[in-house]
C-alpha cells in the first residue's frame, strides 16, 4: 500500500490529463519512493519500462529501437515511458538522451506519452543536469523532487507500534518509506535494529557504504567530514582542528554533502521588528549538522564501531554504545515531527498566528528554543519540544520562558509537546488561553480533525 504520495500522484495525473506529449523529471535519494509512486501511478495504463545502467549506453539505444518499432504513442490512450536513473544516459554522452528526444518528437501523431526521466542522483539533476543536456533541456515540461515522508504517515506504516516506537523508528530511518521496509513490527524496535543493521547480513547494514561508493568520489575525505559531524563538530573551525583539512577545502566538500542531502547548514531563526537586533546577537551562527537519519547513526555508530560488532553480538553493541545515546537522537526526531505538526496546522489555519516565518533558535550559551512561529509585524508563537518518557517539567517550560525574554523574543503563545505534564503545566493551560498542551500520542488524530 502506498502511504502519504496522494500529492505527487496528483502531479502525475495532471501531467497525464494534459493535452499533448509532456517531459517530466522525477528526482529524489534512493528507497525514498519514486519506483513505489510510479508503479501505482502507471496501473491500468499502457506503460514502457526502462532502468539505464552505468554502462556504454547501447542498451538504453536498443531499447529505444524497439520502443519505436512497437510505434509508442501513435495510439488513441496516451502512454506512459518511464526511464529509471536516466543519468547514466546523459553521462555516457548526449547521443542516448537526443534519441530518446527524438523519438519523442515523432510521438504527436497519436493520443501522446508522458515520458517521466527518473534519478536518485540529487546533486547531479540540481547541479550538472542542465550542462549535460545542452538545450535538450528545453524539452523538459517540469522538475519535480520527491522527498521524506512526515512523521505521521511513518505512524500510518506502522500501525502496530505505539507513538514511542515510532519516535525511535523515525529518529533512525527519518522519512524514508524503502528503509522502513526492513522492519518488522512484530518485532521490537530493538529486535530490528539488530536483525536489520547490526547483524552481518542485515538489509540496511551497508546501505550508507554503498551511496557514498556510488556519489562520492574522494571518500576518505568525506567519511572523515561525516564522521566528526556525527561526533559532534558542527562549526566550521571545530572541522577543521578534527580533521586537519584546510576550512576553504572543508566548505566546498560541505557544499557537496548539502547538495546531497546529507548534511544541512544550521540557521538560527532570525526574528523581524525590534526584537531582531537581540536575538541575532544572542544566537548561535554558521553550524552544520547530518540532515539524514539513517546517514547519522551509521557515521555515529558503525562507521567506527565495526570492531566491536566483530568481537560482541549485535544485542550486546546495542546495550553498550546505542542505548545509552538514544535518548539524544530520539528528541532530535521529536523536534522534527513537533516542527511538521506546527505547518500542517498553519495549513489547516489552526494556528493562533499567521505562519509566515518559521525555524529554530539557536543560543551561543546552548540554550536554544525548539520552534519560533512568526507573523509579520504581528504575534510570535514558540513551542517546546520533550521527547523524554519521563514528561516535561516545569522547569523546562520556566527554562525556556527566560530563554525567550533573553534572547528577546515574546512568547505571546506557546505550544508544549510531550508525553506528560508536570501539574502545575497543566494548572496554568487552564487558565491561560494562550498556552496549549499538545500530548504526542494524539498528534495524528488532531490533524485529522
Amino acid at each position: 500500500m502506498l502511504i502519504g504520495r496522494a500529492a505527487e500522484l496528483e502531479y502525475l495525473k495532471g501531467y497525464y490529463e494534459k493535452e499533448g506529449s509532456h517531459l517530466l523529471i522525477l528526482y529524489g535519494q534512493k528507497s525514498i519512493g519514486k519506483t513505489a509512486i510510479l508503479r501505482e501511478f502507471t496501473r491500468g495504463k499502457p506503460c514502457h519500462y526502462h532502468m539505464a545502467r552505468a554502462c556504454s549506453g547501447q542498451g538504453s539505444l536498443e531499447w529505444m529501437q524497439r520502443l519505436e518499432d512497437g510505434k509508442a504513442g501513435l495510439g488513441l490512450e496516451k502512454e506512459v515511458v518511464v526511464v529509471e536513473e536516466f543519468q547514466h544516459m546523459a553521462r555516457t554522452g548526449k547521443e542516448a538522451v537526443q534519441a530518446l528526444l527524438a523519438l519523442s518528437g515523432k510521438w504527436s501523431g497519436g493520443a501522446g506519452v508522458l515520458l517521466i526521466l527518473v534519478s536518485s542522483s540529487i546533486r547531479w539533476v540540481e547541479n550538472k543536469m542542465v550542462s549535460q543536456l545542452g538545450e535538450a533541456v528545453s524539452a523538459i515540461s517540469d522538475v519535480y523532487k520527491v522527498k521524506e515522508l512526515e512523521f505521521r504517515y511513518l505512524q500510518e506504516y506502522f500501525s502496530l507500534y505505539s507513538v514511542r516506537q515510532c519516535m525511535e523508528v523515525y529518529a533512525l530511518l527519518g522519512g524514508v518509506p524503502g528503509w522502513w521496509k526492513h522492519f518488522d513490527q512484530r518485532r521490537s524496535v530493538k529486535g530490528n535494529i539488530c536483525q536489520a543493521i547490526l547483524e552481518g547480513t542485515g538489509g540496511l547494514r551497508h546501505t550508507v557504504e554503498y551511496l557514498a561508493m556510488e556519489e562520492l568520489r574522494e571518500l576518505a575525505v568525506y567519511n572523515t567530514i561525516l564522521a566528526a559531524l556525527a561526533a559532534g563538530k558542527r562549526k566550521l573551525n571545530d572541522l577543521h582542528k578534527e580533521t586537519g583539512f584546510p576550512r576553504a577545502k572543508l566548505s566546498v566538500y560541505l557544499g557537496n554533502l548539502i547538495q546531497m542531502d546529507w548534511v544541512e547548514k544550521v540557521y538560527s531563526f532570525e526574528p523581524s521588528g525590534s526584537v531582531g537586533k537581540k536575538a541575532n546577537a544572542e544566537a548561535k551562527k554558521g553550524m552544520y549538522r547530518i540532515c539524514n537519519s539513517y546517514i547519522d547513526f551509521y557515521y555515529t555508530y558503525l562507521y567506527y564501531g565495526e570492531e566491536q560488532l566483530f568481537r560482541m553480538s549485535a544485542e550486546r553493541f546495542y546495550n553498550t554504545y546505542i542505548l545509552p545515546d538514544r535518548d539524544r537522537h530520539l528528541q532530535e526526531a521529536f523536534v522534527r515531527a513537533c516542527m511538521q505538526h506546527i505547518e500542517t496546522c498553519g495549513r489547516q489555519g489552526k494556528l493562533p498566528v499567521r505562519e509566515d516565518r518559521i525555524g529554530s533558535w539557536f543560543g551561543k550559551d546552548g540554550r536554544h528554543i525548539d520552534a519560533v512561529v512568526q507573523e509579520t509585524g504581528g504575534a510570535t508563537l514558540l513551542a517546546l519540544c520533550q521527547g523524554s518518557r519521563f514528561g516535561m517539567t516545569y522547569e523546562e517550560y520556566a527554562g525556556m520562558l527566560a530563554t525567550a525574554q533573553k534572547a528577546g523574543f515574546h512568547a505571546d503563545y506557546v505550544w508544549l509537546y510531550a508525553e506528560l505534564f508536570d501539574c502545575r503545566i497543566v494548572k496554568e493551560a487552564e487558565e491561560r488561553e494562550t498556552l496549549v498542551l499538545v500530548d504526542i500520542r494524539e498528534m495524528s488524530g488532531l490533524l485529522s480533525q
